[in-house]
């Protein structure tokens, strides 16, 4: 049914796209305008098939050695957050609001703003984090942007009062020094968590808020992960990082009742099927 739900979100949305035959056991569209592959995962097929852990990172690394992109979709976070997967999808086909940095400015926020913006607007959630910075929208812009068709009132996305309007924000852990190889005592930190408003993109928006971050903490490098079931990093190499390693598949544990994923501590095996990602890249910006 959930398949069906995303073929009929391509056709209202007018995106062409074709089946692809014989390269996975799950369901794999092509759309042809974007020269981007959805690769739709089933848990009940997933549970049918014994399948080798690099399953997805060797067909990520396959696509993206011929330049394109692949978003491996499982069943569990499209049935979790729908509205906000379609988002994700149209902006990555260059369907969203504009907006600009340069209508922004940026304030430090506190784990509660965070927490719910990125439980709405990220499809991981939030995760604990030291730092964490807003990007607002300033109250003059925010009326022209209210009632767009992208994201509006309806979504409670957008509050009724004229007031500056948090649309994208960025977390960071706390400074580690390194203890050995070239980079012995150098002061690095990771940016966890990146978000914007959903149905938006702000231009300049995540390089104005690495911006402020560095000027307030002077790091000498930046590290982050892109997740290779949404991402090929091509974001952070426009923002001068670089690709240092892959990561291997990661494991999680879906509650094959609730369908929500959990950590291993609160596994309970006849409730939990195992599954695995395509892996992560890793970069670091030196600074």
């Amino acid at each position: 049914m959930w398949k069906q739900e995303i073929h009929k979100f391509l056709e209202i949305n007018q995106i062409p796209f074709e089946f692809v035959n014989n390269q996975s056991v799950f369901e794999l569209i092509f759309l042809p305008q974007s020269s981007l592959y959805l690769h739709l995962i089933n848990l009940q097929t997933f549970q049918q098939n014994q399948l080798p852990i690099a399953y997805f990172q060797d067909i990520s690394d396959k696509l993206n050695a011929q330049n394109q992109r692949v978003i491996h979709l499982w069943e569990d976070v499209y049935l979790s957050k729908p509205e906000l997967v379609k988002s994700r999808i149209l902006a990555i086909l260059g369907t969203f609001t504009r907006l600009h940095a340069r209508h922004c400015f940026i304030e430090r926020i506190d784990k509660p703003t965070a927490d719910i913006f990125l439980e709405i607007n990220h499809l991981q959630g939030s995760v604990k984090a030291k730092f964490k910075y807003g990007l607002f929208l300033k109250p003059q812009y925010v009326e022209r942007f209210m009632n767009t068709v992208v994201c509006g009132e309806r979504d409670n996305d957008i509050p009724k009062k004229i007031g500056p309007l948090l649309i994208a924000l960025a977390t960071f852990s706390g400074g580690r020094t390194m203890k050995e190889g070239e980079r012995a005592d150098k002061r690095s930190y990771e940016l966890i968590r990146f978000a914007s408003l959903k149905g938006y993109v702000v231009v300049g928006g995540m390089d104005k808020l690495m911006k402020a971050f560095l000027e307030e903490h002077q790091p000498d490098d930046i590290m982050t992960y892109a997740d290779r079931d949404w991402s090929d990093g091509r974001s952070y190499f426009k923002l001068g990082f670089t690709k240092i390693e892959h990561s291997l598949p990661q494991t999680f544990y879906v509650n094959l009742s609730t369908l929500k994923r959990i950590s291993i501590k609160w596994l309970i095996e006849d409730k939990h099927l195992e599954i695995f990602n395509a892996g992560s890249m890793k970069f670091i910006k030196y600074l």
